[in-house]
């Protein structure tokens, strides 16, 4: 058996410096009055608040809502990190934050840039640190499993070494993008580049791609506009150069600075004019003006012409190629009640419920009050979040509820649906015990719901009554039109006004693609503006 020892203080002073540099990155505005630990507690901090729902408390990727995303959250101790600008493929602290300000188009990693630099780089720290501390775990159980003694300190400074970012990939000037530079972009890609991303730069490997981790990986679309490291001509190379680690993206060294230049330029040619700006997930201020007149109550009301259509983009909890792309969001006011018109492309109807293998079209609001909101999930126990939904499904319930013998007309069904009052707590036990979802009548297309995390979404008891919702579909488009009072009527329930700011998110469903529950697309936060 081999033992190493190694001093506990080269640990200690490796941390010490992690978090010192992190706190001091040139280039961005680092509060160089607070000391290496306050910025090490900030980004704890942080990280708890925003990140451990999906990467999980000690960044292995694990957090309660990892099993609802694909691609899955990163296991920071991996030391596998996507998007980098480095010879040796380890991010810089510049890397971490901008990854951190932009998201990661295309997944559920969403951004923040509304965050201040000095928090964005504590947060990177931190991010770090959970590397370097996973990553010496491993090569810890790795020892113990060749029946080895690696001492703590020692697999700490190890880590660290392993995850000092390299030298930076050289990057040639850009081209001007003439057809002649264009073609040459053009022949390299569709030699090198289109058996995962197609000759097009449509995405469609000839195979299904797997990461290391063994997840599913998704070569990208280059015309979507969906870029996970950037689309400037530095972003491209150091993609091209560095690859995506842990992905089926290989790094390609170039040799030739003038042909790396012009497959810069095709890649980005690919980009469907306004593409990128209609994907960015980034904050946005929304505005419910005070409506002159009555306001609108279905779509087609005119009065929907003194609102401005504001683009919400949405982004899939679980990728795929044809995922509601976002929705346009339309809001008035009359001083006591807010109308909502939501309005998305869907190519199918999907309006069925009766089966377990038929899903219904859908869209959602959440709101949340405060300072701050809680991460664009489920809420929190100190930060709630309401709901309002919208089914298709439900449209049809209206005029009585269905069951299954709508769906089947033809089959018998002997006493099923005649069952006597005295017996329906023996046979419809949902609707005896008052589960909405089994309701006797259905008297609006909406609900109003709660939650404040995973595991507590629940319907806010006699608010449904409040909240009209009428959905309409033509031509591979839906309208949907809330309404609500303002004023809260029900415990729970999201009291408004004018002059208020609130955050608002939106969720959208497609049948189609049987999306359900946590499978949807879903915006982040933004800030609804009431107008006095």
């Amino acid at each position: 058996m081999n033992t190493r020892h190694v001093s506990w203080s080269i640990g200690l002073a490796v941390m010490a410096a992690l978090a010192l540099g992190a706190c001091e990155l040139t280039g961005l505005a680092a509060d160089t009055s607070q000391p290496a630990a306050t910025c090490a507690n900030r980004g704890r901090g942080l990280y708890t608040t925003y990140c451990v729902s999906c990467h999980g408390a000690s960044g292995r990727g694990d957090g309660a809502a990892a099993y609802l995303l694909s691609p899955a959250p990163r296991d920071f101790g991996s030391a596998r990190f996507r998007i980098v600008s480095t010879v040796n493929q380890v991010p810089t602290e510049a890397d971490l934050v901008a990854v951190l300000r932009r998201g990661m188009p295309g997944s559920a990693m969403p951004p923040w840039e509304w965050m201040p630099d000095s928090d964005l780089l504590a947060l990177a720290g931190y991010v770090r640190e959970l590397a370097i501390t996973g990553r010496a775990d491993d090569l810890q159980k790795r020892a113990e499993a060749d029946e080895e003694t690696l001492e703590r300190a020692e697999a700490l400074a190890i880590a660290t070494r392993a995850l000092t970012p390299g030298d930076p990939i050289p990057v040639p000037p850009d081209c001007a993008g003439t057809p002649a530079e264009l073609q040459a972009g053009r022949r390299f890609f569709v030699e090198n580049c289109s058996k995962c991303h197609g000759a097009e730069g449509t995405g469609t490997a000839d195979s299904p791609q797997v990461n290391e981790d063994g997840t599913p990986a998704y070569p990208r679309d280059f015309t979507r506009g969906i870029l996970k490291g950037g689309s400037s001509h530095a972003d491209i190379v150091r993609r091209i150069t560095a690859g995506l680690p842990g992905s089926p993206m290989p790094a390609t060294e170039i040799k030739d600075p003038v042909l790396a230049a012009c497959v810069s330029a095709y890649v980005r040619s690919l980009i469907r004019p306004g593409m990128q700006e209609r994907v960015a997930q980034t904050r946005r201020t929304l505005v419910a003006q005070r409506a002159v007149g009555t306001l609108p109550q279905t779509v087609q009301d005119a009065a929907w012409s003194q609102a401005a259509e504001q683009w919400v983009p949405l982004m899939p909890l679980w990728a795929r190629a044809n995922s509601v792309e976002g929705c346009t969001i339309r809001a008035l006011h009359d001083g006591s009640t807010l109308a909502l018109r939501i309005s998305w492309e869907d190519r199918t109807q999907s309006t069925e419920l009766l089966a377990q293998d038929l899903f219904t079209d859908a869209v959602a609001l959440q709101w949340s009050r405060g300072a701050q909101p809680p991460l664009f999930t489920m809420g929190e126990p100190t930060r709630p979040v309401n709901i309002w939904q919208w089914r298709a499904g439900w449209e049809l319930d209206l005029a009585g509820v269905r069951d299954v013998t709508a769906l089947h007309a033809d089959t018998p069904d002997d006493m099923y649906g005649h069952v006597d009052p005295q017996s329906e707590a023996l046979y419809l036990t949902a609707r005896a015990a008052g589960n909405p979802m089994a309701a006797a009548t259905r008297t609006s297309a909406g609900e109003m719901l709660s939650a404040t995390g995973f595991g507590t979404l629940a319907p806010i008891a006699g608010a449904d009554a409040k909240l009209t919702a009428k959905g309409v579909w033509s031509n591979g488009f839906w309208d949907v039109v809330m309404t609500r009072p303002m004023q809260a009527c029900c415990p729970g329930e999201l009291p408004l006004a004018p002059g208020d700011s609130v955050f608002l998110g939106a969720a959208a469903w497609d049948g189609d693609q049987r999306d359900r529950n946590g499978q949807k697309s879903v915006s982040v936060w933004h800030v609804l503006r009431i107008a006095d």
